[in-house]
């Protein structure tokens, strides 16, 4: 009797733990979240087998700058991992709960599965390769490209700026659309919930926009040092190399501009081309006026270059005898989703890195 009693205690505490009315987020995170650390110790096996057969080919490569690399892409796979949600969400909306409840493993299987083909490829096509080379020189020494102490015009990783950007674009969209879908078909609850993801969706990435934009700092570079600029990759560097005062008043700034072919997978082809996003100048003095350039010799800005390719050009501007404190400024012409990129030096807020002349 006994048994019983607890047999039916047992099924109805199942019952009420699984019901429908239990809160959306409280059924998904009870069973992504304990199979995200599955998730995660794959991921991490993998790297430490990858370091294990192939000893010590990743030794030169086990720096600061790697470590804050592989944190990257250990925050990414963890932002892929949390769109299973999304996948959730549909499911307990759209699917009786007999299906959806098997379409859970079978989405947590492939999805693992995907992360370890792309994290194997990732690693042999764009950091074996490269693992047992010294890294570039950069300002002050050696570091890598991921690194946060580069002069660019990121403080971000610029993949990771750039697919958080497309994915904030394409998540506002389909929650707004599903809001709307959700409430016609009068299922306030999950229209509710695609409102609140906006609303905390919008908020984290405004928050991580701003706080990015707040971490910056105005840097300003000593002659002959470069400034690398990352639209997805960092592979165009410029710096000035020159700079020529004339009688009449006119100001020459020679700028190099050149392609770090050691920034490149080995796998692109060394003949093609790079073109170059638009680019503007300005030359700002101490009191805060801005010069823009009144004509252009040489290579223009727009050329584009092969890995290992450079070019010079001048660029003359016309300045008032009394202009002291000069500094150029060399940075992608603005469109708005510029503003909207986190870690862009053209977003909201976001401080300059300019040359010092």
């Amino acid at each position: 009797m006994k048994s019983g009693n607890r047999l039916c205690n047992e099924e109805h505490f199942s019952h009420v733990r699984n019901s429908p009315s239990d809160p959306f987020l409280r059924q998904a995170a009870r069973f992504w979240e304990l199979r995200r650390l599955v998730y995660n110790a794959i991921l991490a096996a993998i790297v430490l087998l990858w370091l294990f057969l192939t000893w010590p080919h990743f030794r030169p490569a086990l720096t600061l700058g790697s470590l804050e690399a592989f944190s990257a892409l250990g925050l990414a796979a963890n932002l892929c991992y949390s769109a299973a949600y999304l996948a959730e969400f549909f499911m307990q909306a759209l699917v009786p709960e007999a299906y959806w409840r098997r379409f859970r493993l079978t989405l947590f299987a492939l999805g693992t599965l995907l992360a370890i083909v792309m994290e194997n490829y990732w690693i042999a096509d764009e950091i074996y390769p490269y693992a047992n080379q010294p890294s570039p020189s950069f300002i002050g020494g050696t570091d890598s490209m991921w690194s946060a102490h580069i002069a660019s015009n990121m403080n971000f990783p610029a993949p990771l700026a750039v697919l958080g950007f497309l994915a904030a674009c394409g998540g506002t969209f389909l929650a707004l659309g599903s809001a709307i879908v959700f409430w016609f078909a009068r299922k306030p609850r999950f229209a509710r919930i695609a409102a609140i993801a906006i609303g905390t969706g919008a908020a984290v990435y405004l928050a991580l926009l701003l706080g990015f934009s707040a971490d910056s700092q105005a840097t300003t570079l000593p002659r002959g040092h470069e400034k690398y600029f990352c639209e997805i990759d960092c592979h165009l560097a410029y710096s000035v190399v020159d700079v020529k005062t004339q009688t009449d008043g006119h100001f020459i700034v020679t700028l190099r501009t050149r392609f770090d072919e050691t920034t490149t997978s080995p796998n692109r082809p060394k003949d093609a081309p790079l073109m170059p996003s638009p680019r503007e100048v300005h030359l700002i003095d101490a009191a805060g006026h801005d010069y823009t350039p009144v004509s252009t010799q040489g290579t223009p800005l727009s050329t584009p270059l092969k890995p290992a390719d450079s070019y010079t050009t001048q660029l003359e501007f016309n300045l008032p005898q009394n202009a002291t404190g000069l500094r150029l400024l060399i940075n992608t012409i603005p469109s708005w989703p510029d503003h909207l990129v986190i870690g862009d030096e053209n977003s909201w807020l976001h401080k300059k890195t300019y040359f010092a002349l």
